[in-house]
């Protein structure tokens, strides 16, 4: 039987990881955090239950690497788009970055609600551990396409690219954590879309209105306002 080269080894070992990891994800959301363990999760990921401790030091462990993989779906996405030259391409990546994070965020919804009730309860390196993953998981790639954005002279120059990204990232999620996890009042996909280029606008533009005509957006027309649904 043929030896697997390094490179063939690490991407096994993380497809492994990632497997494991959704499994995880599936499980705290049916039973949740507490009642879930290590065997349910091995049952789902359909290895050994001892396989999973080659790769996590615990459930808890488990827990607070999954958020990394769930935003590895959405940022993919940006990774794969070509490199922005003008306004208009910088405007059509992030939208494309927040309709995934809108998306995934809906689809974990029940997980999301199973991870912001655990996270108080986990040890103190444990949530040492995940405030150090969370920049990784949700905002490395997003810093590094507006890096690339200031080099071809897109994005202003004087912009912090970590808190460019920290603070687009802020916008999104906590609307989308009120919204569909903590109230569970979910909008059609129109009215999060327009929310979204909302959104995306005042990253962009700003709020302060300019003098004399009215602001136009990168497709020359007026912005769509945005409202909160009434319930």
């Amino acid at each position: 039987m043929p030896r697997l080269t390094a490179a063939k080894r690490q991407a096994l070992h993380e497809r492994r990881r990632r497997q494991i990891l959704e499994a995880a994800s599936g499980v705290f959301a049916n039973r949740g955090y507490a009642a879930a363990t290590i065997a349910d999760i091995a049952r789902a990921a359909r290895v050994a239950e001892g396989t999973i401790y080659n790769y996590f030091r615990s459930k808890e462990d488990l827990l607070i690497h999954i958020p990394r993989v769930l935003a590895a779906h959405v940022f993919a996405g940006l990774d794969r788009l070509p490199d922005i030259q003008t306004a208009d391409d910088a405007e059509r990546a992030l939208i494309t970055l927040a309709r995934g994070t809108a998306q995934r965020v809906r689809a974990n919804m029940r997980f999301m609600r199973v991870f912001l009730s655990a996270l108080p309860y986990l040890s103190r390196p444990a949530r040492e551990e995940f405030m150090r993953l969370l920049p990784l998981a949700v905002a490395g790639t997003l810093e590094a396409h507006l890096r690339r954005g200031q080099a071809q002279g897109v994005y202003r120059a004087d912009l912090d690219p970590a808190a460019g990204a920290r603070g687009l990232l802020g916008m999104l999620f906590w609307f989308l954590l009120v919204q569909q996890v903590l109230l569970a009042r979910p909008m059609s996909a129109a009215a999060y879309d327009a929310f979204i280029r909302q959104t995306i606008g005042l990253f962009l533009h700003g709020a302060l209105e300019q003098r004399g005509p009215g602001r136009r957006n990168a497709r020359g027309g007026r912005a769509r306002s945005w409202s909160p649904p009434i319930r």
